[in-house]
């Protein structure tokens, strides 16, 4: 097993570095244990290039030679998305509140789609109901059910559009108010794996 390492200092790596992590990545005659060595070196290395070399290596042949390579991947992650500072600390906590309110979002979309298609079921049958008092096979008071719930449904729907759109406008102003660049174009689905001091 290779030896864990510390965090590694971002300005001690440039560019050549990176190159030759790459190259030696996807020789085939690279040892096993130097491609563990630069896989530990680059999940404890807090740079998007970093990432985005343990992200391609994984798609690789050689990918499975590093049995702890998902484990390298998600910690490299985490150093990465670290926060270093009170404004980092905020719109870290700011990625978090966008999941949430996306899952909220989710949930209520969810709860919409239930209410919609008993509507639509409901529709179906009021044509039924209908043609039948039509053909006098019903009396009018058979539509009555339809005529109390339907308008329930419908109101029920639009408060969920409504609340959607409410969240959906809040969570665009949080985003738009994360300053810290490495934030920016993070996947909201990233923070189901974070969990902050007070979380239930």
């Amino acid at each position: 097993m290779t030896e864990h390492k510390n965090i590694q200092e971002p300005q001690n790596y440039d560019a050549m570095d990176y190159q030759n992590f790459e190259r030696r990545l996807f020789a085939h005659d690279t040892p096993r244990e130097l491609l563990e060595d630069i896989c530990m070196t680059l999940a404890h290395l807090p740079t998007a290039e970093a990432q985005a070399l343990l992200a391609k290596f994984k798609e690789s042949s050689r990918a499975d030679e590093v049995k702890w390579l998902e484990c390298a991947i998600d910690e490299g992650q985490d150093h990465y998305l670290s926060p270093c500072n009170e404004e980092e600390e905020r719109d870290f906590l700011a990625l978090k509140v966008i999941q949430e309110m996306e899952d909220r979002i989710i949930g209520l979309e969810m709860e919409y789609d239930k209410v919609n298609l008993r509507w639509r079921k409901d529709c179906i049958q009021l044509e039924a109901v209908k043609a039948l008092q039509a053909e006098g096979e019903l009396d009018e008071y058979a539509t009555a059910y339809y005529d109390n719930e339907m308008p329930c449904q419908e109101r029920r729907m639009r408060e969920f559009r409504e609340q959607i759109n409410e969240l959906e406008k809040i969570m665009l102003r949080v985003k738009q108010s994360i300053k810290t660049e490495r934030y920016k174009g993070i996947d909201s689905m990233a923070m189901r794996h974070y969990h902050f001091d007070g979380e239930e």
